[in-house]
């Protein structure tokens, strides 16, 4: 687990929120956008497998580079009251999904059968590319919100499903607090390929239907708004076929569901086309360079003060969450002061005197206490500690194969990144952390059960 580099970037933006967490734009010194960042919703790392999953899975994905992607880096620790796990992933500039339904259910603009076609192909194939990584990989909480589209159709966070599942909620919960669809199954819910299919033909469903699908439009009650859509047959058969609407006849693999998507095309004689936002009326909100608002100047009789208002932030809400404090994850938004310019000579050298005085207090105060006050012995640690507990105990513990005895345990590590494995009653399970200098990391892990 590396550290934030919330300390280090000169500008965080909160520009978009959905019901995972909150995104920022991380510029670099320059001013350009260089990250985004997925603040994590507190109360869903609060879950202990939640972090474990998540980290399993980035390490499985950490090769993972294709075009119909946005590219994760690394898992970080966001500091602060409210302390949150982020996401960081490489910029890209578009538009979300999400947003261009907001804008045809505001301008009552349909979408053309042909570009929805188009979209659903993209997303077929690039789940295509997903799922050839690993038989166990699925993208888990594919929305419109998790849809970039600007010269071609890109997909983000695709390493949360396996720890979104360990929240172990209701389907109809998923969707009401997460907007992450989930078909009924019996047991537990699955956030597998099968769920992947789904995902994508709700996705589908709200373009045909020209707005974001309602609370309570969750998979089990999307008939009536499938049963509304004026579509050629052979669509609307594979749209509900996508919703597993009929169980006996659902798809359940994006190889077959892509198949059955292009016999729909043919029968319909619909082609696919790009989808052009421009098309629909619906113009990017996101902005690429920071954006300086200056007052009009009055004319004065005295010479004038610059006044110089701070970067405005482009903030987009997906489906009307509330505002953002910045605060509450210890992340503040940069800001100028404006200091009125003194008139006369004598008032500046008084200032000027005042700043040098203080600041020679300030360092003979320092200096006397750094006499006495011994500095933190974390600035000097080449180690961290790491903490593993799992269900059942009694697991055997290998850092760098190396065995250290059985959980529950605590160890102190050389900063740097480990790999740890635990022997239970079934297959290993191998994982990788990064230990800092003097943190922290925890690491809970459900085993199976010997019979």
């Amino acid at each position: 687990m590396e550290a934030s580099p919330a300390k280090s970037t000169p500008a965080e933006e909160v520009f978009f929120h959905d019901g995972l967490g909150d995104r920022l734009l991380i510029r670099d010194p320059y001013g350009k956008p260089a990250h985004e960042s997925l603040l994590l919703r507190p109360e869903l790392s609060a879950v202990p497998s939640f972090e474990f999953s998540l980290n399993k899975r980035l390490t499985q994905l950490e090769q993972f580079d294709h075009p119909a992607f946005v590219r994760v880096r690394r898992l970080i620790r966001v500091p602060g009251p409210l302390p949150r796990l982020g996401v960081i992933s490489d910029y890209t500039p578009g538009t979300r999904l999400s947003e261009v339904l907001a804008g045809m259910d505001h301008t009552s603009t349909s979408a053309p059968g042909g570009g929805v076609l188009f979209v659903a192909h993209e997303l077929l194939d690039a789940m295509s590319a997903l799922h050839r990584q690993s038989p166990d990989i699925s993208h888990g909480a594919l929305a419109p919100e998790r849809v970039v589209i600007n010269d071609r159709i890109r997909i983000t966070d695709y390493v949360l499903g396996s720890a979104i599942e360990q929240l172990r909620f209701s389907p109809e919960r998923y969707w009401k607090e997460l907007r992450v669809a989930v078909p009924a199954s019996a047991g537990a819910s699955r956030l597998d390929r099968r769920a992947d299919v789904a995902q994508i033909g709700m996705i589908v469903l709200a373009l045909f239907a020209g707005r974001p699908l309602r609370e309570g439009e969750d998979m089990g009650h999307v008939a009536g708004v499938v049963a509304a859509l004026v579509l050629p047959e052979s669509i609307k058969t594979w749209l509900m076929r996508m919703l597993h609407l009929d169980p006996r006849r659902a798809y359940v693999s994006v190889v077959e569901a892509n198949e059955g998507l292009d016999e729909a095309i043919r029968d319909s004689g619909v082609q696919p086309v790009p989808l052009v936002l421009n098309s629909l009326g619906i113009k990017t909100q996101r902005a690429s360079t920071p954006v300086v608002v200056r007052p009009p100047q009055p004319k004065p009789t005295a010479p004038p003060i610059a006044v110089k208002k701070p970067a405005v932030r482009a903030k987009q809400d997906a489906w009307n969450a509330h505002d953002v404090d910045d605060r509450q994850f210890g992340i503040h938004a940069q800001g100028t002061t404006i200091e009125a310019q003194r008139s006369s000579w004598f008032g500046k050298r008084a200032k000027t005197v005042m700043k040098v005085g203080l600041l020679g207090v300030a360092l003979a105060g320092a200096f006397t206490a750094a006499q006495f006050v011994p500095a933190p012995a974390m600035l000097f640690s080449n180690t961290g500690t790491l903490v593993v507990e799992s269900n059942p105990a009694g697991a055997v513990l290998l850092v760098d194969g190396q065995d250290q005895g059985r959980t529950p345990l605590t160890l102190t590590l050389k900063t740097g990144r480990h790999e740890v494995e635990l022997r239970g009653g079934g297959k290993p399970r191998v994982f990788n952390v990064f230990i800092s200098s003097g943190a922290r990391v925890s690491q809970y892990v459900e085993l199976p059960r010997r019979r």
